[in-house]
């Protein structure tokens, strides 16, 4: 193949070249038009007097160039598509019934903590493929979880706390095996703590205090090996506390304390060497205190009160 040839394939394939990245310009050009009003008309589905973050979210005049939201408010973006939604502490009040989430095919990271928004979690979330934060506590979400949430699999912090979420918690969020952080405290769920939460073999805190949770502890959150801090307190628990939790060797917050649990303490508590904190107060346990508690060297808080239980641990020497 002679020069003639080789520049002649050389300018096809840079021709080529400049087609695709027109392309891809042209595609990325029209992703943020369409991120930018689906972000417009969400705005204007929310109470004017609760917008004064989002002032810098508004078109350009027509003869100017089309300007990405990814300098607005809370947006960010990563290759000219919004991937970073953070709203928190904003003073928004409003829904998401308006809000396109299909349009964010890109979006990774929401953040609507502590504002004013109501109304129930659209099962059209799952539309955010690649969610990998979301944290709608502090609100007036209410509502039951939708079990869609359960198709975000690359989740890794689902933060839906502190609203006033009811129903059951889905099975479906035992499909999260992304999960490192997990936290439905605080809502009014009920219904027993589905055994699926065992596969969520990521999981560093389970956070599920504060609801009207019942039945029993499922013998499948011993299946957490990477758990640092588990709270189910203040719930309508029942039944025994299983001895499975006595895998948990990273474990270092227990706090189970104002349920309705009886029975005894399994002996399995002591394998816990990590354990900080250990509240078992306010339940219906009824049994001699296993002297394996005594080899909880670091335990620093113990609490037992408000039981039936006898006899009296001497091994512990920094607790309060």
């Amino acid at each position: 193949m002679g020069r003639k040839e080789n520049l002649s394939l050389e300018k096809s394939l840079s021709f080529l070249v400049l087609i695709v990245m027109l392309h891809n310009s042209l595609n990325v050009a029209s992703d943020s038009v369409d991120e930018a009003n689906a972000l417009l008309k969400w705005k204007a589905s929310l109470p004017n007097q609760t917008q004064s973050k989002l002032a810098s979210w508004s078109l350009p005049p027509k003869n100017a160039t089309v300007s990405q939201p990814c300098t607005w408010f809370g947006i960010s973006c990563k290759n000219g598509s919004v991937n970073i939604f953070n709203l928190s502490n904003s003073g928004i009040a409003g829904t998401l019934d308006e809000f396109s989430f299909k349009s964010f095919p890109n979006l990774a990271y929401v953040d609507l903590w502590n504002n004013g928004l109501s109304g129930s979690i659209p099962p059209q979330i799952s539309q955010l493929t690649k969610l990998i934060y979301l944290d709608l506590s502090s609100n007036q979400f209410s509502g039951s979880i939708p079990p869609e949430i359960g198709l975000l699999t690359h989740l890794e912090v689902l933060y839906p706390d502190r609203n006033q979420l009811n129903g059951s918690i889905p099975e479906e969020i035992g499909n999260l095996k992304s999960l490192n952080e997990l936290a439905l405290s605080s809502n009014q769920l009920d219904g027993p703590i589905p055994t699926s939460l065992g596969n969520l073999t990521n999981l560093v805190s389970l956070y599920l205090y504060n609801n009207s949770l019942s039945g029993y502890i499922p013998p499948q959150i011993g299946n957490l090996s990477n758990l640092i801090e588990l709270d189910i307190d203040t719930n309508l628990l029942t039944g025994r506390i299983p001895s499975t939790l006595g895998n948990l060797k990273n474990l270092k917050v227990l706090h189970a304390f104002q349920n309705q649990l009886f029975g005894s303490i399994p002996p399995e508590i002591g394998n816990l060497k990590s354990l900080h904190e250990l509240d078992l107060s306010q339940n219906k346990l009824n049994c001699s205190i296993p002297a394996s508690l005594g080899s909880l060297k670091e335990l620093q808080i113990l609490s037992l009160r408000d039981n039936k239980l006898s006899g009296f641990i001497s091994q512990i020497e920094n607790v309060r």
